[in-house]
């Protein structure tokens, strides 16, 4: 893979397409889903996706089905006795009962790209009866049991947060980063359906680093707010998780007794649980990140949407990291990750560190073309680190405090599914 290969964490990934592309449209207000762009094709389809409102006939072929099936077929009967929706729930979350995912049947260890999870129960859509919320460091879900099965009713890639309090109940969303903020709380009905809520947006329109009147601010259908507006309602928006009354439960989704077996059954997850195509142009390699003996498992997923995922192993736990771009490189056993690809105007930096297993971010910059120079006949980039506007050589500076970019390699030698996952199995 050339050094220059280009591609696609945690946290606002989101954020990397193109937050430039608001300020030259207008500061159009689009919803998330929208202004994240290819992002949100996938990852991270990444701001997340909820259920769409069932076909008719689909509905029709599944109560077919549904009476066809003997009581000892049916998910919600054991031993002739009708589960509880908890029963059900607890049924799923042991791996007993599967859920469909894009028209896929999935144990919940296939929902997660990590084995550790956390779950609680709440009233999210106000119907009287509390949903299952479940999530990892990237994904969440809400699930409910309808006629006698577990449904996904919304899912979300980073930054969704079920809301329930003493006043209100729904889905907050929030991302910050790279010159933007997007917040949005959104209430669920009992079918899935997005009823409304509130949705605030600041974009730095004019590249200072800072919120100020000159920047754009929006609110849902179009709706020009002020600073001042913006900052009350983001606030209040903000308030909604000091008052948040669901309480995470942690819990392991599956045991793996090797990386070997972890790694394997991380490239076998259905393709609707993860950023990879389904057309077979997934690439593989086996990588050393950390200083330690087991490596890492490096995917390319074969487009900018989908992007890299770098999975890790320690002590039992399994770990995914995906940026959202390609061209990502990392210090052979020194336990950093580097980027900086980007395009359109938009060029990211990000440097990851993995400890123990654990990714973390420890350094966020990017810089955006300002302007042309008409007499220079250049273009003229603005820098930032941490949300603050520095110098080019400043920006270059933070670089070079955490990582040394010439030490930095990309990964040798892809193999194809097939071929890693013989791999795999030949070093058990």
């Amino acid at each position: 893979m050339s050094k220059k290969f280009k591609r696609y964490i945690t946290r606002c990934t989101i954020l990397l397409f193109l937050p430039a592309a608001a300020v030259l449209a207008g500061c159009e207000n689009n919803s998330h889903t929208d202004s994240f762009e290819a992002a949100e094709n996938t990852e991270y389809n990444e701001a997340g996706t909820r259920d769409k409102e069932a076909d008719p006939e689909d509905d029709m072929a599944s109560s077919q089905e549904s009476e066809v099936l003997n009581d000892s077929e049916r998910p919600d009967i054991e031993n002739g006795i009708d589960l509880s929706a908890t029963e059900i729930y607890e049924r799923f979350l042991n791996g007993e009962l599967t859920v469909e995912q894009k028209k896929e049947q999935v144990y919940i260890n296939e929902l997660f790209w990590d084995n550790d999870i956390e779950y609680c129960f709440g009233d999210v859509d106000g119907d009287g009866i509390e949903e299952l919320h479940i999530r990892d460091n990237s994904l969440y879900y809400m699930i409910k049991v309808t006629d006698g099965a577990p449904w996904i009713v919304f899912e979300g890639w980073w930054e969704y947060e079920p809301i329930v309090t003493d006043e209100l109940s729904g889905i907050l969303y929030y991302c910050k980063g790279y010159g933007r903020e997007e917040i949005e709380f959104m209430i669920i009905g009992a079918d899935g359906s997005e009823e409304g809520g509130e949705k605030v947006y600041w974009s730095d329109k004019n590249k200072n680093g800072n919120m100020d009147e000159e920047d754009c601010f929006s609110a849902r259908i179009g709706e020009e707010i002020d600073m001042e507006q913006y900052v009350q309602r983001r606030e209040k928006q903000i308030a909604k998780q000091s008052g948040n009354t669901l309480k995470w439960t942690g819990t392991r989704c599956k045991e793996f007794t090797s990386w070997q077996e972890a790694y394997i059954d991380f490239v076998k997850k259905p393709y609707s649980t993860t950023n990879r195509s389904e057309h077979g142009g997934d690439k593989y390699s086996l990588i050393y990140v950390d200083n330690n003996d087991v490596p890492e498992l490096y995917i390319y997923t074969g487009g900018m949407a989908g992007g890299e995922i770098i999975v890790s192993f320690y002590d039992g736990r399994v770990r995914a990291m995906n940026r959202g771009r390609i061209g990502i490189e990392y210090m052979e056993y020194g336990g950093l990750l580097y980027s900086s690809s980007g395009s359109t105007g938009f060029y990211p930096c990000n440097i990851y560190m993995l400890e123990k297993g654990e990714f973390s971010e420890i350094g966020t910059g990017w810089y955006t073309e300002h302007q042309y120079d008409k007499e220079l006949q250049e273009i003229c980039y603005s820098y930032f680190w941490e949300d603050s506007l520095v110098t080019e050589a400043e920006f270059v500076a933070h670089i070079n405090e955490r990582i040394d970019t010439s030490k930095c390699v990309e990964p040798s030698v892809l193999y194809t599914k097939d071929e890693i996952l013989e791999i795999l199995a030949e070093q058990i």
